[in-house]
């Protein structure tokens, strides 16, 4: 099975570098533009099943790209919870205790959020049952827009271990492909140079 996996244009709080989370922000003007400009330059691969993270700039996201709604929300491909750091900017981070608890500790939530590791367990648990229902239905490629760092996870844990999370590049609009086993073990894994355009 191919798996194509798309970052979602930049959102309200991308454009101001804040931690966006779970809040459902939707993209900003400027990324729904350069979102539109993208299609117009690359052509993002057809697919039998379209998904989504349920949050709009996601879902949104996968509308401009295809022209239609997907499919499939998947709640299990929502954005990490980040609790009392969201809305927070990036730069004010520094020194949070919330924060550098975090990551000190990535196996403990954050308050009124969720852990690094439950989240990254949730998003493989979604996209290993995402696999499966494919296969059940005989469908041999898919497309989907999530988070950047849900697809940090999927391609830390199916495509290449070795490569840490942090380390794997991908802009807003950027795309990866996953070629599948039965079995949902990858068998390759790629990014076209148009798609690592930042």
């Amino acid at each position: 099975m191919k798996i194509y996996l798309i970052r979602h244009g930049q959102s309200v709080a991308n454009k101001n570098n804040e931690w966006t989370g779970q809040r459902d922000l939707p993209l900003s003007p400027e990324g729904i533009e350069e979102q539109k400009r993208l299609c117009a330059l690359f052509t993002y691969p057809r697919a039998e099943l379209g998904f989504s993270s349920p949050l709009r700039r996601c879902s949104d996201s996968y509308r401009l790209i295809y022209g239609r709604a997907p499919e499939l929300l998947l709640p299990e491909l929502m954005e990490c919870s980040l609790g009392v750091l969201e809305g927070r900017c990036y730069t004010d981070l520094t020194n949070d205790p919330n924060y550098l608890a975090w990551l000190a500790s990535p196996e403990l939530p954050l308050p009124q959020g969720e852990s690094f590791r439950g989240f990254t367990e949730r998003v493989c648990r979604g996209f290993s049952q995402l696999l499966s229902r494919g296969r059940g239905r005989g469908i041999t490629s898919a497309a989907g827009t999530m988070h950047g760092n849900v697809m940090r996870a999927i391609l830390h844990h199916f495509a290449a271990p070795e490569i840490p999370h942090g380390e794997w590049k991908i802009p807003n609009g950027g795309l990866y492909k996953l070629e599948l086993d039965d079995k949902g073990l990858c068998r390759s894994w790629s990014t076209e140079p148009e798609f690592l355009f930042k």
